[in-house]
C-alpha cells in the first residue's frame, strides 16, 4: 500500500482512478441496457410492449441511457490515449524484462482461455463445413454465399469459416508464446527468450476475430452489440503490437503510451462485453442472448492480464528523478 501511494503522485493517480470510475459508471448501465433495452432477435436498442409481449424499435430520443453510454465510450477511449501521449516521454511504466509472478500467472490464464476460444472456433468452422455438406444452411446465415452460386471458398469466408480456422491456428500459437513466456519468469535459467515470431501470434489472433466480426450480417439494428466487440478487438489489437514490440526488443518512444492507451480501454471493455451476457443469461435461463452474441471467457481473461500487466509495471516503475539545476554541475567539480 506505501509502495502504491508513493507511486500514485500527481498525474499518474489519475490512471487507476480513471479505471475503477469508468467500469463503476459504465457496467451497471450496460447490464441495464442489456436486460431490459436490447432486443434478443437483433441486438438493437428495443423496449418490450408488457400486453403484446413483442418487441419494438427504441429511437435514439426516446432513452437517455443511449447517448449516456455513447458519450460514455468515448472518454474511455478518448482519455487514455491522450493521457498516454501526453506522458509518454516519463517512466510511467516499467518496460524491462525480468521475471514476474503475478504475470506469469495471468498469462497461463489467458493462454488456457485462447486455447477454449480456439476449442469453439474449430466447433463451429465444422458446424459452418457441415451445414454446406447437408445443404443446410446455418440460422441466421442464409445471407452466405451457397456452394451452388459462389463457390465452397466463397460459403467458407461469408460465414466466417475459415477466419475461425486461421483464429483456431493463431489461438493455440499465441497460447504456447504466453506459456514460454511463464516458464522463462519461473525458471529464467531454463531456456532463451521465446521467439519474437510467436510474439505475434495474439496481434493475428485478435486480427481473426475482427475477421470473424465482419462476417456477419451487419446492419443498423446490430450495431450496438457489435461496436462493444469491435472497439475492444481494435484496443487490443493496438496493445499486442506494442506488447510485441516490447517482448521483441524493439526500441522507440510510444510503447508505453500505446500500453495504457489501448489497455486500460481494452480491460474495461472486455468485462462490459462478458458481465452484461453472464447476467443476462443466468436471468432468462435457456440462450436469450442477441443474434450473433457469445460469451467469450477470453474476454475475462484478457482483462485480468492487461490489469495485472499495467499494474504490475505501474508499481515497479522508477520514479523519474528531476533534471539537475545548472548549479549543481559546478558544486561537484568544486569537490
Amino acid at each position: 500500500m506505501r509502495q502504491f501511494l508513493k507511486k500514485c503522485s500527481g498525474s499518474a493517480v489519475l490512471f487507476p482512478i480513471f479505471s475503477i470510475g469508468a467500469l463503476v459508471g459504465l457496467l451497471p448501465l450496460r447490464i441495464w441496457q442489456e436486460c431490459l433495452r436490447t432486443d434478443p432477435a437483433t441486438g438493437f436498442w428495443g423496449l418490450l410492449d408488457a400486453q403484446s409481449g413483442k418487441w419494438g424499435i427504441l429511437q435514439f430520443s426516446e432513452s437517455r441511457s443511449i447517448p449516456l453510454l455513447y458519450a460514455g465510450l468515448a472518454v474511455l477511449i478518448v482519455f487514455p490515449a491522450l493521457a498516454g501521449f501526453a506522458l509518454r516521454k516519463r517512466s510511467v511504466l516499467d518496460l524491462g524484462r525480468r521475471p514476474r509472478k503475478a504475470e506469469s500467472i495471468a498469462a497461463i490464464l489467458l493462454g488456457a482461455a485462447m486455447v477454449a476460444d480456439a476449442a469453439t472456433a474449430i466447433r463451429f468452422a465444422v458446424k459452418v463445413y457441415l451445414s454446406l455438406k447437408n445443404g443446410q444452411p446455418i440460422a441466421g446465415m442464409d445471407y452466405a454465399v451457397t456452394s451452388s452460386t459462389g463457390g465452397v471458398l466463397q460459403y467458407y469466408i461469408r460465414t466466417g469459416a475459415l477466419a475461425a480456422l486461421l483464429e483456431t491456428f493463431a489461438g493455440a500459437a499465441g497460447a504456447a508464446f504466453l506459456l514460454q513466456l511463464a516458464l522463462q519468469d519461473w525458471f529464467p535459467g531454463r531456456k532463451k527468450d521465446p521467439s519474437h515470431l510467436l510474439a505475434l501470434a495474439p496481434l493475428f489472433w485478435v486480427i481473426c476475430r475482427i475477421l470473424r466480426r465482419f462476417a456477419r450480417t451487419i446492419s443498423y439494428v446490430r450495431v450496438p452489440d457489435l461496436l462493444l466487440d469491435l472497439l475492444l478487438l481494435a484496443c487490443l489489437m493496438i496493445f499486442f503490437l506494442a506488447f510485441a514490440q516490447l517482448l521483441s526488443g524493439i526500441e522507440g518512444e510510444g510503447k508505453a503510451s500505446r500500453l495504457l492507451g489501448a489497455g486500460i480501454p481494452a480491460a474495461v471493455l472486455g468485462l462490459l462485453c462478458f458481465v452484461p451476457r453472464i447476467v443476462l443469461r443466468l436471468r432468462s435461463g435457456a440462450d436469450p442472448l442477441p443474434q450473433d452474441s457469445l460469451i467469450e471467457w477470453c474476454d475475462p481473461a484478457l482483462t485480468v492480464f492487461i490489469t495485472i500487466f499495467l499494474a504490475g509495471r505501474f508499481l515497479s516503475a522508477a520514479p523519474q528523478s528531476p533534471e539537475p539545476s545548472a548549479e549543481e554541475p559546478k558544486k561537484l567539480t568544486a569537490e
